[in-house]
């Protein structure tokens, strides 16, 4: 197994693997690009000039800051299991998987554990460690949700309440259980269930997922993916403030929220079209305008989704680049 992930860290470091990556990239976004702007283009970009390049902008710089929180937590995981890589280095292998990010369940972001494994991180460690990222991910948006029903006073509140209540408390039970109450024969028919996954039997990963998975650690997790997809929930929210539109903030929050965990549920590759329905639908139920819902709904994701994304690609020729250079 050591040996498959060292020669997959070679194979994604190649000059054609990195040159397929990118084009991955591009092609995607100009068909995405070409479908939104398909109808309506001319109306698509009048709505655009009125949220302007200064707002577009700054949507950029704070959405990146959410990439910033998210890698602090990926970071304490990897040092609740027992890892402690230089910073700088850490982040460009961190923000590297952002580039394979429009897949679905962000199952290409599982690539940093070909790049950690050169690092002495094991590869077992580094898959519990998106487990818990994406674990975390769906705790905080359905928190943030939450946040959002309580201070628009909507009476669905106890809903997402009780739901997030569930999820916390269940998965860190079902934690406990793996680490400390399942016998080595139930481990060892639980095993035969996981052995799609990568290692042996499944069992390594999931015990070391279970040993950061603890309800304090989870629970602050969980804050910070408010913080995080909070900031660009918010983002929406101007965007929609600036065309305009109506809607309350907690309201705007809500939509946004409700919109990406539709995306996640889908499985389609980064949410790409569901995400944007939801959010058009949602607008066009408050009396949006449908040109001004679909401008906002590109907005949104051109600077959290595809910014991220060519965050993603730049980060991995940079890597690409020095590792050619000191091999």
């Amino acid at each position: 197994m050591s040996k498959f992930f060292a020669r997959l860290q070679l194979a994604l470091l190649e000059r054609r693997t990195i040159q397929a990556i990118v084009w991955f990239v591009i092609t995607g976004a100009l068909l995405y690009l070409t479908a939104v702007f398909w109808f309506g283009w001319r109306d698509t970009m009048a709505a655009f000039a009125v949220l302007g390049p200064h707002s577009l902008l700054i949507g950029v710089l704070f959405s990146s800051t959410s990439y910033l929180w998210r890698f602090a937590r990926w970071e304490r995981s990897l040092q609740c299991l027992g890892y402690s890589l230089a910073r700088f280095k850490h982040l460009g292998i961190y923000l590297s998987g952002l580039a394979l990010t429009a897949t679905p369940g962000k199952a290409g972001e599982t690539f940093r554990s070909a790049l950690l494994f050169q690092h002495g991180v094991r590869v077992t460690h580094s898959l519990a460690a998106f487990l818990v990222d994406r674990g975390s991910d769906v705790l905080g948006m359905i928190l943030l949700g939450t946040l959002a029903t309580i201070v628009a006073g909507h009476h669905s509140a106890w809903v997402w309440l009780l739901s997030f209540a569930t999820l916390l408390l269940g998965s860190t039970g079902f934690a406990y259980l793996l680490l400390y109450s399942l016998a080595s024969a139930g481990w060892r028919r639980f095993g035969r269930y996981m052995a799609w996954l990568p290692t042996k039997g499944g069992r390594a990963v999931l015990e070391a997922w279970a040993n950061v998975w603890t309800l304090p650690r989870v629970s602050a997790f969980s804050v910070i993916a408010v913080i995080a997809y909070g900031t660009q929930a918010m983002l929406f929210a101007w965007f929609c403030h600036i065309l305009n539109t109506g809607i309350s903030s907690a309201d705007c929050v809500l939509i946004f929220v409700q919109a990406t965990l539709l995306g996640a549920a889908s499985m389609i590759p980064g949410g790409l079209g569901a995400m944007e329905a939801a959010l058009v639908f949602q607008l066009l139920e408050r009396g949006v305008s449908d040109v001004n819902a679909m401008s906002l709904a590109i907005a949104i994701r051109l600077v959290t989704l595809w910014f991220g994304v060519l965050t993603g690609v730049v980060c991995l020729l940079f890597l690409s680049v020095k590792d050619l250079k000191s091999a």
